[in-house]
């Protein structure tokens, strides 16, 4: 029954998400002719030019359309009144928390696979072409190197009321944290960890391994925030 809630209450989003990402990648490549040449992109550097949006805009249209998956939760609810059912069923807080994290986890892996598909297809329509799997690698790379700003979004919906407020501050957080890591970061190479550039081949393919620094600082910062909205959520009086 409660995954079943969780879904009905984020399907609309879900489906957001998914147009999002699926035109954001549709008319990126589409646009490829216009484009490349506007980013310093030579004409037979098409990969290249995938590889950029990739980590660029597709990743950018990911992570908001993930955050707004994790939006709602028990903190909404009781800003609406309606928080006396969920906390009325025989699961604790927690259990719900998991749930919620679960679900929407799955749907942004869900919407992490869309750019696989539509890079690919729109590109055989404009006379290029791109190989699925080399999509679906650097799909799974978005979404891995994603789990941190997947994390926040949950903090974030268990700290705060407002539904687009928590999205809006989800979102402002990521992206104080990658200006920050850009100064930090030894020779300001912040982005190289999660958009593996230093794995890529000549032919921008991810064929050198995975940036496993990125990834597994992901997974660390993302599970520190999600045990942090559990305690929080254990303890709030609703």
């Amino acid at each position: 029954m409660m995954w079943y809630k969780a879904w009905l209450e984020s399907r609309w989003r879900f489906f957001a998400g998914l147009m999002l990402v699926a035109l954001i990648a549709a008319v990126d490549i589409g646009q490829a002719k216009i484009i490349m040449p506007r980013l310093g992109i030579p004409a037979n550097q098409f990969n290249q030019f995938v590889w950029k949006e990739y980590f660029t805009r597709v990743s950018l249209g990911w992570t908001f359309s993930t955050l707004l998956l994790t939006a709602g939760g028990l903190v909404r609810e009781h800003a609406l009144g309606t928080s006396l059912f969920s906390l009325s069923l025989p699961i604790s807080r927690r259990h719900w928390l998991t749930i919620r994290a679960f679900m929407a986890l799955g749907q942004s892996f869900v919407l992490s696979l869309v750019p696989a598909i539509v890079i690919p297809t729109v590109a055989s329509l404009i006379g290029r072409s791109y190989s699925p799997w080399e999509a679906t690698k650097f799909s799974l790379l978005v979404f891995l190197t994603g789990l941190a700003a997947f994390a926040v979004g949950i903090l974030c919906s268990s700290l705060i009321q407002g539904e687009y407020a928590a999205v809006a501050l989800g979102f402002g957080f990521v992206f104080l944290c990658g200006m920050l890591a850009n100064v930090v970061a030894p020779h300001s190479e912040y982005g190289e960890y999660i958009t593996g550039r230093h794995h890529v081949d000549t032919a921008w393919h991810l064929t050198k391994g995975w940036p496993w620094w990125g990834i597994l600082g992901n997974i660390a910062i993302g599970a520190l925030f999600i045990a942090v909205a559990a305690r929080h959520l254990d303890r709030r009086d609703f």
